[in-house]
């Protein structure tokens, strides 16, 4: 059960040099345009990982030819030896990255999020208009509609705490809804970057 915390940002601390400093009040941030900045930043980050791990576990396609098949899975077989599984780290870094995402969002428009990591409760947190863009974008994209979409956010939405400690579920599994949601979440996410003043990515 939720304890309702919420993350409202981090309080600005001058050092003692700071005092003097003509910028001094450039830096209070008291917008959180910083925080703002580096919640989307940590998002690519952890979206950059997943998507490296992504390609890395992808299972070789096959094709007509046998000889070709063979091929594919000696050299899957050979990148992979004496690497374990990746399974757990490709999940966590997934969804670690589609709830900052959504974090960013709702955090960006609102000044705060709640301290969850429940993935369809973020979604359902988020402002219209990101929550309206998002559900567009993934009934068009994942196939989804308004029922498929609630039936497959709520199967994802614990994949970060199951998967942190996979050793202690029964049994764990999840559809490739959940690769498609973290595309789309991220690299939404990824193009709100605030941009500094002179136009330029920070």
């Amino acid at each position: 059960m939720s304890s309702k915390r919420k993350f409202t940002g981090v309080p600005f601390t001058p050092m003692s040099k700071c005092a003097a400093c003509e910028h001094l009040e450039q830096c209070r941030n008291s917008d959180n345009s910083l925080t703002v900045k580096m919640m989307v930043l940590e998002c690519e980050s952890f979206y950059y990982l997943f998507k490296r791990l992504e390609e890395f576990e992808k299972f070789p396609t096959f094709c007509e030819s046998m000889e070709k098949n063979q091929e594919s899975i000696d050299d899957y077989a050979k990148q992979h030896e004496g690497i374990p599984s990746l399974k757990s780290p490709l999940v966590v870094n997934g969804a670690l990255a589609a709830e900052l995402a959504l974090k960013f969002l709702i955090f960006k428009e609102m000044g705060s999020y709640e301290c969850i990591h429940n993935l369809r409760r973020l979604f359902e947190q988020l402002p219209d208009c990101h929550k309206n863009v998002l559900t567009e974008i993934i009934y068009k994209q994942a196939h989804q509609n308004e029922e498929t979409l609630k039936f497959n956010l709520t199967n994802i939405s614990n994949l970060f705490e199951d998967f942190r400690y996979s050793f202690g579920k029964e049994q764990l599994g999840y559809s490739g809804f959940f690769n498609e949601f973290v595309d789309i979440v991220c690299e939404y996410a990824i193009l709100q970057k605030p941009i500094n003043e002179e136009g330029i990515e920070d």
